[in-house]
Order: structure tokens, then sequence, then C-alpha cells
């Protein structure tokens, strides 16, 4: 398996309503809308892909039609639940229909886990899936409540170093990302935040695993490619900042959603309870601040 690197969409999963099945035969065309808009992979059934809120057949199957229609993209498999036999049964799903990697967030709702208890369910983990199976750890504490410490990668590392590749680190504090990059070179570490993309590179991060870039991701890129260039990255950064920063005040797979229609080709499709729909002003003025950053 190749390296995984660069800018990553945590891709949307279409509904056909918002209490209807998984729109599968929308999936090809957007995962060609991703692959043009300049992107190196992406990342299934994550926070934004709205993964904790569908059943495990669902999970599989939409997985599978991705990994079909992948083109030359990697693909990262979120397979993070609640309940270990879960979690195992769609890593090792995922591993064996040729997911690059999995993301694995903590185990939420358990109250006040400890750090050893969450470092041994990903050594459980580890040890129920292949030998060369890639794990990556899944730090977003301000949706999971549970953070990913340092302990804990530590103790992965000493234990299951051959398995634990990489770090989506989401919680949005660059001190953190830093620490993790410079502490653990072995280590593929990725923002999940796009206001830090332009930092994250400049500091050694392997890319950037971001929301936007499942709606816009030319200019998702474009911090990418300017880096990498010699291009103005400050400038690309910033347009990026302040559409996040459009984006913010709205719950993120509704607002993304709404975006795909005039930034692509696609057909609408629809968030799944509790996510709701964006109301029509609410998207007028989303669209109207895009236009705006666009010239």
């Amino acid at each position: 398996m190749a390296e995984i690197g660069g800018v990553i969409s945590a891709m949307l999963t279409p509904f056909t309503s918002d209490v209807g099945p998984v729109d599968y035969e929308w999936l090809p065309g957007y995962l060609r809308f991703l692959e043009h808009g300049g992107l190196h992979g992406v990342l299934a059934l994550g926070t934004t892909g709205e993964g904790p809120s569908m059943s495990i057949a669902e999970r599989e199957r939409t997985l599978e039609m991705i990994l079909q229609h992948r083109g030359n993209m990697a693909v990262i498999a979120g397979t993070g639940c609640a309940a270990l036999t879960e979690t195992i049964a769609l890593s090792n799903h995922a591993l064996d229909h040729g997911a690059d990697a999995v993301l694995v967030m903590p185990p939420y709702y358990i109250k006040a886990p400890s750090e050893r208890g969450i470092l041994n369910y990903y050594r459980a983990l580890c040890d129920a899936l292949p030998s060369d199976g890639r794990v990556m750890l899944y730090n977003i504490p301000q949706v999971t409540g549970v953070p990913i410490t340092m302990g804990i990668v530590e103790g992965l590392l000493e234990s299951h170093s051959g398995q634990f590749y990489g770090i989506k680190d989401s919680s949005g504090n660059w001190d953190n990302s830093k620490q993790l990059i410079e502490r653990y070179p072995q280590l593929k570490v990725f923002t999940g935040s796009d206001k830090l993309i332009a930092l994250a590179l400049a500091g050694g991060a392997a890319g950037a695993i971001t929301a936007l870039s499942s709606a816009f991701p030319h200019m998702a890129h474009a911090v990418y490619d300017a880096h990498h260039s010699g291009g103005d990255v400050q400038a690309a950064q910033a347009r990026l900042t302040a559409l996040r920063e459009l984006v913010d005040p709205i719950n993120t797979p509704p607002a993304l959603k709404a975006a795909l229609a005039w930034t692509s080709d696609l057909p609408e499709t629809s968030v799944r309870l509790p996510h709701v729909a964006l109301a029509d002003e609410a998207v007028a003025k989303l669209r109207e601040g895009y236009e705006r950053l666009l010239g």
C-alpha cells in the first residue's frame, strides 16, 4: 500500500431523505467531483459523513461502493463505534475490502473512561486485525468527550508499532498537533482543521483530512498546491479560513450538502436525522458569503 498524504476529504454520505436509505448511486459521481478537485483521498463514514448515524450493514455497503469507485484516491474508513465488537467487525471488513487504513475514534458515550481503558481498547482492536492493517487514531474530544492523550499514543506505539499508522487531530489545537508531529515522526499526523492546513504543512504534517474539502475541494487543494509550488499560501489559507468561518455557525453536514448544489453538478442529497436541512434563508446567506469570497 502506498503512503497516505495530502488533502483528504472527510466525505459526505448521501441519503434519499432524512429517514431514508443511503443513495448509493450518487456516490460514483461525487467521488469523481472530489478527484477532479485535486484531492488525494477520502475519509469515508467519519463525523462529516454521518457514520455514527448509520447501521453496520449500511456502513459496510457504502464503503464497498466507495472502494469500487475510488479512482486514484486513497480511502480511509471511519470504523469507530462505542462497542469494541462493532469496531473490530467494521475495521476487518474495511481492510479486507481494500481500504488503505481505518480511522478509529475512542469509544464515545462511556462516562469518563480511564486512559488505560482506552489504550486497552485500541490494543484489543489491533490484536483482532491483520498484522499489516493500518490503524489511525481520531482525536476529536469536543465530539467524543474522550481525548487521545500522549500516554495512549506512546502505549500503542510500544505494543503495536507495526499497525499504528497515524493520527487525525481534529482538536483544533495547533500546539497539540505540533507536539504529535515533533514527538512521533514515525506517525502520519493529519490536521482535521481547515483553518490549520497551511500551518500543519509547514510544520511537517502528512496532510489534512477536512470537512470543507467535501464540498469545496478546489479551495482546500489550493492551500496544498501553493505550499508545494511556492505560491501564495497565506492568501489561499485566508480564503479557506474565511469560508470556514461562514460554515462554523451552522451544523457542518447540512451546510456542505446545501453548498454542493452550487459547487457541483450533483443532484441534491439529504442529511439524516438528527441533522436537519438548512432553512432557505441560511442557504442564501451561505451562498452569498461564498460568492463574495470568489470576488
